[in-house]
């Protein structure tokens, strides 16, 4: 008995699929090969489609990034830290201080330089012409509050201003600058003047020095007048004055610069 070798031909379905898997195969290769340039664009790419893995370490660089394309909100928080910055083209947080002195520079790391600080200086000033009245009896004319911990040295210029005195008649003008919790710093000017036969009136100003010596508490300094007259009626005195205070020591926890 011989047997005979079983010879099938392949259906109909078979062949229409093997058709069907040659010409896949060939189009994805075709695609891959033949595409032209610019053909695949962000319209035929779907969101998410193209990751970090499908992108080659510096294949994107500034020149392929248009100007302003990478904003705070396409970046994660943390994304660019030190190391993905250049140092000599932006500054890294400042980090350090100064416990004493002032900042005098910082490295591109953000560490900082201190130094000596120059001192802070306050002023102040009355806003309008205090009035004087004649007596023994100090008028305050303007102060100012200094912080402690520093010696100052301290200026004002009193401005003083007499009118309606009687012609012959002699008018004193006593002002004081004091500066520190006691009258230990302290300076008193006078000023005086016997009025012209017209009665005219008279302007002068007292320049005041103290040197306030270091506090451990705030201080305040001050300007106050007195008046005093003889030969007439009493006349009508004003006095205006600045205040002017430089520290000449080393103030750590004294407020900003005004």
């Amino acid at each position: 008995m011989h047997l005979h070798r079983l010879r099938r031909r392949p259906s109909a379905a078979m062949v229409v699929a093997l058709i069907a898997l040659f010409a896949a195969l060939g189009g994805v290769g075709y695609a891959a090969t033949y595409l032209p340039a610019n053909s695949v664009g962000t319209a035929q790419l779907q969101n998410a489609s193209v990751s970090n893995h499908k992108i080659l370490n510096g294949s994107v660089g500034n020149f392929k990034l248009a100007t302003a394309a990478v904003g705070p909100r396409k970046m994660e928080n943390g994304a660019v830290g030190t190391a993905q910055i250049d140092s000599s083209e932006v500054q890294t947080r400042v980090t350090g201080s100064c416990t004493a002195g002032a900042v005098t520079s910082v490295t591109s790391t953000g560490a900082v330089a201190c130094g000596t600080a120059p001192g802070l200086e306050y002023d102040t000033s009355s806003t309008t012409p205090v009035t004087v009245p004649a007596g023994t009896t100090a008028t305050a004319i303007a102060s100012e509050p200094l912080p402690g911990a520093s010696s100052y040295l301290v200026t004002a210029s009193p401005y003083v201003h007499i009118t309606n005195a009687s012609a012959g008649e002699q008018v004193e003008v006593d002002c004081t600058l004091a500066a520190g919790p006691t009258t230990a710093a302290a300076e008193t000017r006078s000023w005086t003047i016997e009025i012209g036969p017209n009665g005219l009136p008279e302007t002068n100003s007292i320049p005041l020095e103290v040197t306030a010596p270091s506090n451990a508490n705030s201080i305040t300094t001050g300007v106050a007048c007195t008046n005093e007259f003889t030969g007439g009626s009493s006349p009508t005195v004003t006095v205006t004055s600045n205040i002017n205070a430089i520290q000449t020591a080393s103030n750590t926890t004294a407020a900003a610069r005004r």
